[in-house]
């Protein structure tokens, strides 16, 4: 029999690698300089530049009036617009009924390694307005979106979401972060208070594939005040949407969701 081959690192083209290391080193919509970018990826300025020039042009960058500063392009979203619109197509009219029916913003996202991308955000009317963007990334433990996923998250592996996660904090905030996630387990839904985002609160439940496995969360956002009164009716509203995505994506709730932990249903706290 023969042996599988492998490939890891024999086919890989360095320019490309390091475009896409340029791509990575950007948090969001920030503008950076030349200089940051080329310290960010170790690569000299005159490469950088070059490697720049050529994301610039087919739209991956995007350069600013007097060209000293860089950004991500529109090109690199509409591509992860593209990747999720499945998700966002099932998703978006649960949530054009929660923000009709709470004037809230309604936000759907994913798991990105420790950190949340919005993929979906429907505005409130209010004039109230959040931080958070389609393609934006914020902290999992930081947000209800990521709180509602990491509580279904295993932690079979050093490099798995909720592992990262815990292994941030402090022992302390650790075992309070764990009981959390037990807590969000035991009611169906998470909830930021103005953890992620002074002045803003925030209601998450997650969203199951036909394997019980959470792909997504939905959250309803808005003023901390608003959202404290009403907590209670806003997350009956947002566990019972993101139920009728689940099933519309396959999921029969026949049992409970897979919590895949340590195989005893209990999260192992990270000590730094």
């Amino acid at each position: 029999m023969k042996n599988a081959r492998t490939t890891t690192g024999k086919y890989v083209v360095d320019a490309v690698a390091k475009a896409l290391d340029i791509l990575g080193c950007f948090n969001g919509s920030e503008w950076l300089s030349l200089n940051e970018v080329s310290r960010r990826v170790g690569l000299n300025k005159s490469r950088t530049f070059r490697l720049l020039c050529t994301l610039r042009d087919r739209g991956y960058i995007e350069r600013n009036v007097d060209g000293s500063l860089y950004r991500l392009g529109m090109k690199l979203f509409e591509r992860a617009s593209n990747l999720h619109r499945d998700l966002r197509d099932v998703a978006h009219d649960s949530m054009l009924d929660l923000s009709h029916n709470f004037n809230e913003t309604v936000n759907l996202g994913i798991l990105d390694g420790d950190h949340v991308l919005y993929v979906d955000i429907v505005e409130a009317s209010r004039p109230f307005r959040m931080g958070a963007t389609v393609g934006c990334r914020m902290p999992a433990h930081k947000t209800s979106m990521g709180k509602a996923l990491l509580a279904y998250m295993g932690m079979e592996s050093a490099g798995s979401p909720l592992a990262i996660a815990i292994g941030a904090l402090s022992k302390k905030d650790a075992q309070v972060f764990q009981r959390e996630l037990e807590l969000v387990q035991r009611r169906g839904y998470a909830l930021d208070d103005e953890e992620n985002e002074p002045g803003v609160g925030c209601v998450g439940a997650p969203v199951f594939n036909a394997r019980g496995v959470p792909v997504a969360a939905i959250s309803v956002s808005g003023p901390v005040r608003r959202i404290t009164e009403h907590e209670k009716s806003i997350a009956a509203a947002v566990v019972a949407a993101c139920a009728g995505v689940s099933k519309r994506l396959g999921y029969e709730p026949t049992g409970e969701p897979r919590v895949a932990a340590n195989g005893n249903g209990k999260f192992r706290a990270v000590a730094k």
